[in-house]
């Protein structure tokens, strides 16, 4: 662990990447409460977050290309500082009577159209700021600690916020974030991040030929993954337990306020005890040797998780509950890490961008087609039969796994610092 925090390129990619996401989590805090108390209308409110998650899926193909063609450094630079602008132009909005609610969609669209600059660009950035490949799965257990600790605390702290200096401020520390990132990322050493694609950086002015080329490229993630059959078996795999999180997300507050009587209090202690347990689950992974095959764990993974959110299905006690999620929480947050290394480990930097934004536009789709699932299956299974049947197909899946996964290469995915 050491070895990481050594590195100069590393601490500020954290330290950029940190107060983005603690930034984020003000932002939409700060934005939805804003929106809901000037309309009130929680239609609008819902239409914030759709407004920036749809474009910044379809949006993210285009990003691909962009980040392999470019330096990835200035394009999220680019994308931080666009983002603290619009966001400081949303509050001087905000806070005029009588503003058009589509003027504000329509600088949101934006923001999530140039959202995946960043959120893929800093994924496929990470390689090549680390001198020694094997601390790979180190550098990225560090990172989903920092997420993990970021949803802990974020959230509340951002709703104290609110109550204390209200929610422009609140914007316009999320604005501030923007900038500060972009001012981590000027620091890191330029041969770091620099395209690997000679050619495609030599022509940035030829408009005409990059847009003609353009729809070509993008294809070119995906006929990289449809090419190795190993790759689209983790990717389905992926897609199948990311679906699996959608009765958690759709049933969880019904489940709180229905089944354990507790309320937003209740929910609360659910989702921290969730975020404490991958919190714990991360660290953990992150300072141990792990020697088990790569698809041989993320297949237990994906059983684990099945299992330890079955005693929702028969429990209405807040302490079992509480228990249930945060073991959860705990099993499947080294998930994210291996999935991760593998990719960056397996795809050649020349086509990072590319596949990775590929990939996200069908896994990404697994948590929002859970939901919808699960919307249409309470009224007939009721919360907790939900849960139970969710956990049944996710131990299922994970079983399949190990005979479809077990073959999964894994170059040396072992954490290697044992002396640090």
């Amino acid at each position: 662990m050491k070895e990481l925090w050594r590195q100069h390129a590393f601490r500020w990619y954290w330290l950029g990447m940190f107060l983005s996401g603690l930034g984020d989590q003000f932002g939409w805090m700060g934005l939805t409460w804003f929106v809901m108390k000037k309309t009130g209308s929680p239609a609008a409110m819902g239409g914030v977050v759709l407004a920036y998650m749809l474009p910044a899926v379809f949006a993210g193909l285009v990003a691909g290309v962009l980040l392999d063609r470019f330096d990835r450094r200035k394009l999220i630079m680019v994308d931080n500082v666009a983002r603290g602008l619009i966001y400081i132009a949303l509050v001087a909005l905000l806070l005029v009577d009588h503003v058009p609610l589509f003027v504000i969609y329509v600088l949101i669209v934006i923001a999530g159209t140039l959202s995946p600059l960043s959120t893929a660009g800093a994924q496929t950035l990470l390689p090549r700021l680390l001198a020694d490949k094997r601390h790979l799965v180190k550098a990225n257990g560090v990172m989903e600690s920092q997420w993990q600790i970021i949803y802990m605390f974020g959230p509340a702290l951002a709703g104290v916020l609110i109550g204390l200096i209200g929610e422009a401020y609140v914007l316009l520390i999320d604005a501030a974030s923007f900038f500060v990132c972009a001012l981590c990322f000027s620091r890191l050493p330029k041969e770091m991040t620099k395209s690997a694609n000679p050619e495609s950086a030599a022509q940035p002015a030829q408009i005409g030929l990059f847009l003609r080329s353009l729809f070509a490229d993008m294809k070119t993630g995906y006929r990289y993954l449809f090419g190795k059959k190993q790759m689209v078996a983790l990717v389905l795999f992926t897609f199948l337990f990311n679906m699996s999180y959608g009765p958690i997300e759709v049933a969880l507050p019904l489940y709180a306020n229905q089944n354990l009587a507790g309320g937003s209090v209740a929910l609360g202690m659910l989702w921290s005890s969730l975020a404490i347990g991958a919190l714990l689950g991360s660290l953990f992974f992150s300072t141990i040797s792990w020697r088990i095959p790569l698809g041989v764990t993320l297949a237990g993974i994906i059983v684990l998780w099945g299992i330890t959110t079955m005693p929702l299905a028969f429990f209405s006690r807040l302490e079992v509950a509480m228990i249930a999620m945060a073991l959860a929480g705990f099993s499947y947050s080294p998930y994210n890490i291996m999935y991760r290394s593998y990719l960056q480990r397996q795809v050649p930097d020349a086509l990072m961008g590319r596949v990775m934004t590929s990939i996200r536009t069908i896994t990404g789709t697994g948590m929002p087609a859970g939901a919808a699932v699960s919307g249409v299956l309470i009224p007939t299974l009721g919360v907790q039969g939900l849960f139970g049947a969710g956990a049944a197909v996710c131990i299922a899946c994970g079983l399949l796994a190990f005979g479809v996964l077990r073959d999964l290469e894994s170059p040396s995915l072992a954490v290697e610092e044992r002396g640090d």
